[in-house]
């Protein structure tokens, strides 16, 4: 048995060496495996061995009454959107009232919804799209073979709006055929098909996630001739073409590669700004520093004698004096017995 052991290892390490010949030349090489019996005898009850330990078994009866409970329940989630719990929880107990019994988060996104009956349930699921503003909320019936999570979407309901179309087109035929170009029409609103407002058609259509989105669509009158129509999605599915997720377009994409750091070469000087050249009297003009809000010119430098200005300030200033002195003088007169006598008190 020794023999045959060492016999296979020396095989593996020869084919091995082939392997990485073949790589090189850029041939598609076959791994080799180690065949002995004995080899993999012991490989085998390893891991069988480990498989069984601490092994119990899950019977129907185990799982009997939680499959019970939640058997009334669906599985559900917004597309392109991952509201809080509280949010959803309010949106779902507004439109379903008191059929809704319990509501939990199992998964990023994902909720699970219980009713109080399994005819409450398979009527909301036989009930027609349910929309969280404006994107379609996809759900299904809870099997509990299945995992939960949000599965591979292609179709989805949308609302659009038909702007400036005549009256006459607006019954559900003409509507169907003409909204027929952007995927498969489902209904009209009650809106649009009781005639109560008169503004605009709206048409529930599916779609899919990777087709275009066109805002002008035409189609040929009964007269023969070409009319453009505009159309208004309420909300349109975003699919990123890079990781093919569904919420965010490919520029705005987690995914992508970041852009690569490019290496600056140190020891580079940068280069010196050139100062401002001299004018002809061998000052610099400032480039920075203050501005003054009224650039002005400046006023005419004086040429007079300083001499003579300071001689005219002291005349100045003794003739001041001289008149204050005077001033004093009258206004003794008048209280010291000059002037109008004082009146009388009694």
């Amino acid at each position: 048995m020794l023999n045959e052991v060492v016999a296979d290892f020396g095989y593996f390490l020869t084919a091995n060496k082939e392997c990485q010949n073949s790589i090189s030349k850029g041939i598609q090489p076959t791994p080799p495996v180690l065949r002995a019996e004995p080899v993999m005898r012991n490989l085998d009850s390893a891991f069988l061995s480990s498989n069984r330990e601490g092994k119990v078994k899950i019977t129907m009866d185990d799982i009997e009454e939680e499959v019970a409970y939640w058997k009334s329940a669906i599985v559900c989630y917004v597309l392109c959107a991952n509201p809080p719990l509280a949010v959803l929880e309010g949106f779902a107990r507004r439109i379903w009232k008191d059929k809704v019994d319990k509501i939990g988060m199992v998964s990023y996104g994902v909720f699970l919804i219980r009713f109080t009956s399994i005819k409450d349930r398979d009527d909301i699921l036989a009930g027609g799209y349910i929309f969280f503003n404006k994107r379609p909320v996809i759900m299904k019936a809870w099997d509990p073979n299945y995992n939960v999570k949000k599965e591979d979407i292609r179709t989805i309901p949308i609302w659009i709006q038909l702007e400036d179309l005549e009256l006459k087109y607006w019954g559900q035929k003409s509507l169907f055929k003409i909204v027929g170009q952007l995927g498969k029409p489902i209904m009209v609103d009650e809106v649009t098909r009781e005639r109560d407002k008169l503004l605009f058609p709206r048409i529930l259509i599916e779609v899919s996630m990777e087709q275009e989105f066109p805002g002008l669509i035409y189609f040929e009158n009964e007269f023969g001739n070409d009319v453009s129509v505009v159309v208004n999605y309420e909300w349109k599915p975003i699919l990123c073409k890079h990781c093919k997720g569904m919420g965010h377009s490919s520029d705005d994409c987690r995914k992508k590669e970041a852009k690569k750091q490019e290496w600056v070469v140190k020891g580079v000087k940068k280069q010196v700004p050139e100062l401002p050249k001299e004018d002809a009297d061998g000052f610099q003009q400032v480039v920075k520093g203050w501005k003054l809000k009224n650039q002005q010119a400046p006023a005419e430098a004086s040429i007079s004698n300083q001499y003579t200005a300071l001689q005219n300030e002291e005349e100045n200033e003794l003739q001041k004096e001289e008149d204050r002195v005077t001033e004093e003088v009258h206004e003794a007169i008048l209280t010291r017995g000059g002037g109008e006598p004082p009146l009388n008190n009694g």
